[in-house]
């Protein structure tokens, strides 16, 4: 049972907490009144709660509201209730601002500040490993955010405390700013530093694989669990990959309890000496050997980010937010014997030596210089493939013999030079980008706006690259670019591949063809597909749109209400997803197609 002799409780006369399952909440389609303002969007969704972007029309500003689910336990309930107040007592640059609390058809909400920008999970999704410099910049900020948390003294529910403990701190509950900063959120299971950690159920909170052992192990959590928590967030941004990946729970709860994790020093990747040793100390079993406070491991970065630029963590972040990388960055991790194999082998060796047979290659040894050998065969028979698809040119002709020289006082004309082999189109793309990677070459091509080139590229490929995911995504841009739609159509319908991008693209293509149920068909599976190669917002962006054109092709066809209602809920969603970017075109192609079936819904209809 839990110890609530310490522990916050509900405010006498507080609301009774039972509260209708029947309520239904807000879709973020449509304006309804939500806290100061109206429903724009909706950000997300949990277990406990839904977040919701407002536009809050006296102010002129957007905001974020975080509404409680209908059917949420009174133990939810209770932790929402200390989640406001413990939030509301927190004003720092790194932490979400919270505005004012309200409710909702009887449900308790926040009202917060709306953050422009991306969640860490996010980001890293999208893009893989995190440049060094930008992950020593996210770690500062929140090491920043910790000690002040760790230090703030507050009074609640009528007793005072010193610090707070986060308890969940994981990439999807840090923001990315587009302006520079990094702010910490949802201080929804967060307590003071001397209350006790246990639901009323005895079961643990947090999401699993940023938790400490600590936490796991059903002990009394301090700061240090933060600070564990901290590093399993750089660990994967650095790497691009969790710490503890594993999925199935019993699994995962022993690697978590033995804190069993890939070290970073196997990731192929250039991580400093101080940065490895720095996160790893933070994710020690042991928290007394962990780092002691957000203080000290806040002082380790700040010197180790002078160090690596002179600029600011804050235009670090700036400038990675608003920089577009050209690719996801997935980090290898290097090849390493077993210890028990590295021990089999020196066995073997030394035995050797005493018989006096040993040779200086191992297995290990003789295994990297045949995949060495098989991959420099590999390269010669895909230059021997490109050299067979392209003709060879005709071989220069041959000087016709020289007759008989008489006996002249005028001198024999030299022998003219052999005519120069011109060089073929993957030979000038090869000497242009210095390499023979032809994918590189490929994408180069494409960045510059080369199209033509990229197209010819990929049918120089050798069959297995060009059926790449990679490879076919970055062909059929070009051929969108080229606007080549027979080509493309047939290129789309002889490469099956389970990517957003592709999806969308199939969708114009069905859509131009006037296919429309195809198309939306398409565009939703397009939001339910991984994506590799193409940002998240112009994904949606362009989901939405073509969304809308379809769905204002049935108004066209068949001007009824309901399809009148579905074209307007189709371009309001265009319109809330660029809210702010006024000036795009899909923008206003959305204001004018809003007015114009707008004025012949009502012309049919009078």
């Amino acid at each position: 049972m839990q110890d609530t002799k310490d522990n916050p409780r509900p405010e006498p006369g507080a609301a009774p907490t039972q509260f209708r399952s029947a309520i239904i909440l807000p879709d973020g389609r449509k304006p309804i009144p939500l806290g100061s303002g109206v429903v724009t969007a909706l950000l997300g969704e949990g277990g406990m709660a839904n977040v919701y972007e407002i536009w809050n029309s006296q102010l002129e500003v957007h905001r974020a509201v975080k509404l409680l689910h209908p059917n949420c336990s009174d133990e939810s309930k209770q932790r929402f209730q200390t989640e406001i107040k413990i939030t509301a007592k927190l004003h720092h640059p790194n932490i979400i601002e919270i505005h004012g609390v309200g409710q909702w058809n009887g449900l308790p909400l926040i009202e917060m500040e709306k953050i422009d920008g991306y969640t860490l999970e996010n980001l890293v999704y999208d893009r893989g490993a995190l440049p060094i410099t930008a992950c020593t910049a996210i770690g500062i900020m929140i090491s920043r955010a910790l000690k002040y948390a760790h230090n703030q003294v507050y009074v609640i529910y009528g007793k005072q405390y010193h610090g707070i403990i986060h308890r969940d701190l994981k990439p999807s509950n840090i923001m990315v700013c587009k302006d520079g900063a990094v702010k910490l959120m949802d201080f929804g299971i967060a307590r003071p530093t001397d209350a006790s950690i246990h639901t009323t159920d005895g079961s643990i909170l947090g999401t699993m694989q940023y938790l400490s052992p600590e936490q796991l192990d059903g002990k009394e959590p301090d700061i240090r669990t933060d600070i564990y928590s901290l590093g399993t967030t750089l660990y994967e941004a650095l790497t691009g990959v969790q710490a503890f990946p594993e999925r199935n729970v019993s699994k995962l709860m022993m690697n978590k309890i033995r804190n069993e994790y890939k070290p970073l020093d196997e990731f192929a990747i250039k991580i400093p000496l101080r940065l490895k040793r720095l996160i790893h100390r933070c994710m020690v079993h042991d928290r007394d050997k962990r780092i002691a406070s957000a203080a000290l491991l806040l002082n380790e970065l700040e010197k180790l980010h002078k160090s690596l630029t002179l600029d600011t963590p804050d235009q670090v972040i700036k400038q990675l937010v608003t920089t577009s990388p050209a690719e996801k960055i997935v980090v290898a991790t290097r090849r390493r014997l077993p210890l028990r194999a590295i021990a089999a082998v020196l066995v073997v060796a030394f035995g050797l030596l005493g018989a006096g047979l040993i040779t200086r290659t191992i297995q290990a040894a003789r295994q990297e210089k045949e995949a060495k050998i098989a991959a420099q065969k590999a390269r010669e028979e895909a230059r021997a493939a490109l050299r067979e698809k392209e003709p060879e040119p005709p071989p220069a002709p041959r000087p016709a013999a020289a007759a008989p020289q008489q006996v002249s006082v005028r001198k024999a004309r030299p022998a003219p030079a052999p005519a120069r082999k011109p060089k073929t189109f993957t030979e000038k793309m090869t000497e242009r980008h210095g390499t023979d990677d032809l994918l590189e070459i490929m994408v180069a091509e494409a960045g510059r706006g080369n199209h033509l080139n990229a197209s010819m590229v990929y049918k120089q490929m050798p069959a297995g690259l060009a059926r790449s995911t990679k490879a076919v995504i970055y062909n059929m841009r070009a051929l969108a670019a080229l606007g080549n739609t027979a080509e493309l159509e047939r290129f789309l319908a002889s490469h099956a591949v389970d990517d957003a991008e592709v999806h969308l693209q199939e969708a114009k293509v069905a859509f131009r063809k006037s296919r429309y149920a195809e198309a939306e068909q398409l565009l939703d599976r397009a939001l339910r597909s991984p994506r590799q190669f193409i940002d998240s917002d112009k994904l949606r962006r362009d989901v939405y749109y073509y969304k809308a054109l379809c769905a204002t092709a049935a108004f066209d066809r068949q001007p009824s209400e309901h399809n009148y209602k579905s074209a307007l809920d189709a371009w309001f969603q265009v319109r809330t997803e660029l809210r702010s970017s006024p000036e795009h075109a899909y923008n206003k192609k959305a204001v004018s197609e809003t007015q114009r079936i707008g004025e012949l819904y009502r012309k049919n209809k009078g």
